[in-house]
């Protein structure tokens, strides 16, 4: 085709696409979609499998320590046991504490198969902290002094709860013993 509108002469080709070529891509990209999706069917089912194992391991684990049967190969404890199938210490027992949450029913199995090993860790230790913490931890904090006698620091270090009861005692019934000790206290210092 050829436009003669005016001192120009522009030749326009009529262009045919190849239909065979468009079906030919289209084909590699359908084929290349369907691979991916069955590799990604295969990962989550992967990850299904190992949850599963994990589960198993979990089981088996807790009943080896729960019965000390590690013992009946002359292992005297878990973690030597443990040594020998080349398993991470803080595996095994992250392994323990979730199986143990299982079995107590703090978390359901179906639980760690939705969400993975991770996340169920993760739970349990915020859980643990946020629960165990509050109830083993005394609200009041902790004093922090330093004693001058090597020998009293020793008794006292020995004997801490001895140490807590006998400042409570002082404080709360001999309160009288305490100003008395306040007062010589202050006379040392002068």
């Amino acid at each position: 085709m050829i436009y003669n509108g005016g001192c120009m002469n522009i030749k326009i080709n009529d262009r045919v696409i190849s239909k065979v070529n468009s079906s030919k891509v289209i084909d590699q990209d359908e084929k290349l979609m369907n691979r991916y999706n069955l590799l990604k069917k295969q990962l989550k089912s992967n990850f299904k499998n190992e949850v599963y194992n994990r589960v198993e391991t979990m089981k088996i684990l807790k009943e080896i320590k729960d019965n000390e049967y590690y013992k009946m190969d002359g292992y005297k404890t878990f973690d030597s046991f443990i040594k020998d199938y080349k398993l991470a210490k803080s595996q095994v027992y992250d392994y323990l504490k979730v199986a143990t949450a299982i079995e107590k029913g703090i978390v359901e199995e179906v639980y760690l198969l939705e969400n993975g090993f991770k996340n169920t860790v993760i739970l349990l230790r915020n859980s643990d902290s946020n629960l165990m913490k509050k109830s083993r931890r005394n609200p009041i904090k902790p004093l922090r002094f330093q004693l001058k006698r090597q020998d009293s620091y020793d008794f006292y270090k020995k004997n801490l709860k001895l140490a807590s009861f006998v400042l409570d005692e002082l404080f709360v019934h001999k309160r009288d013993l305490l100003e008395k000790l306040i007062d010589d206290f202050k006379l040392s210092k002068l």
